[in-house]
């Protein structure tokens, strides 16, 4: 699969996904705010944050190198001068895909929880847990402004620990490709894990809790303002090796605000709190719909 039909597939999954709680919201809009609509300033004015924060994701991106790129300096500073190999094929490819999404979720579960949630560093994420409505169409859900901060140290540590490993094995050096399928399967994860359409009933948690995949049950309790754990965004394996796992099947799960634990909005999440929207602005585009905003 070439580079552009990597990223033309993922870009596809979010559009669905995007869709389908799109379509799930409208169903279910008279469970919310006694009914009462969305004005239509504040959809304009959620529009135009979607807009901004895409802005910064895309010229956050634009700093670093591609994907394909990016693993080719990887495995050029592991093992100066060797050249790409073939991957494993047939069901060999199977196994090293697996490991590699497993591999790459510890790296994920471990930036996620001890560099994105540690206070110095809090402000490439918090964005990210703004949001008091957990769908795929939420400014900082389905488009993060500070992505890249999280994307490149995924892609890269994973790269470096997989090189390294094959050259203390003596093993040949894969090309990116080997990547492909556990970065596609994590990006798609990443958006189902945040769908509301998802969330509906449970059956997608009885597939795929077994495989140790995040659910959207399990991961929407990350967002919650006071429980702390499932950090894992697409494979729960390490939460349960760390003892962070939280179960959203028990009753102390239920029920739980999301979003903030203080007042922010969406400008002081990318201004790490120096600059907050107006109060006049605040009231007039209905903010406290999508953020825990002191009244």
């Amino acid at each position: 699969m070439t580079l552009t039909a990597f990223l033309g597939v993922s870009a596809a999954v979010q559009v669905v996904f995007l869709g389908l709680d799109i379509a799930d919201r409208h169903a279910t809009r008279a469970e919310r705010y006694g009914g009462e609509p969305l004005r239509r300033a504040s959809l304009l004015f959620l529009l135009g944050i979607i807009a901004v924060f895409l802005v910064i994701q895309v010229v956050g991106f634009s700093l670093v190198p591609r994907v394909d790129a990016l693993v080719d300096r990887v495995r050029a500073f592991v093992a100066p001068g060797a050249l790409p190999g073939n991957a494993p094929d047939g069901w060999r490819f199977g196994v090293v895909a697996v490991a590699l999404f497993y591999a790459g979720g510890f790296v994920d579960y471990a930036w996620h929880r001890w560099f994105s949630h540690h206070r110095l560093f809090w402000f490439t994420h918090e964005s990210h847990h703004l949001p008091s409505e957990i769908f795929v169409g939420m400014p900082g859900l389905g488009v993060r402004p500070f992505a890249v901060l999280t994307v490149v140290p995924l892609v890269a540590i994973t790269a470096a620990l997989t090189y390294a490993a094959l050259r203390i094995t003596g093993r040949p050096m894969w090309s990116w490709t080997v990547f492909q399928f556990p970065l596609l399967a994590a990006s798609t994860l990443l958006v189902t894990s945040h769908s509301s359409f998802m969330r509906r009933g449970w059956l997608a948690h009885r597939l795929m809790s077994p495989l140790l995949l995040t659910s959207p049950q399990e991961h929407v309790l990350h967002h919650t303002v006071d429980l702390h754990g499932n950090y894992g965004n697409f494979t729960t394996l390490w939460d349960r090796l760390f003892g962070s796992y939280l179960d959203p099947r028990l009753p102390e799960h239920q029920g739980h605000r999301f979003g903030l634990a203080y007042d922010r909005d969406f400008l002081g999440t990318i201004t790490a709190g120096a600059v907050e929207l107006p109060a006049s602005w605040r009231k007039r585009f209905q903010i406290d719909r999508y953020c825990n905003i002191d009244r």
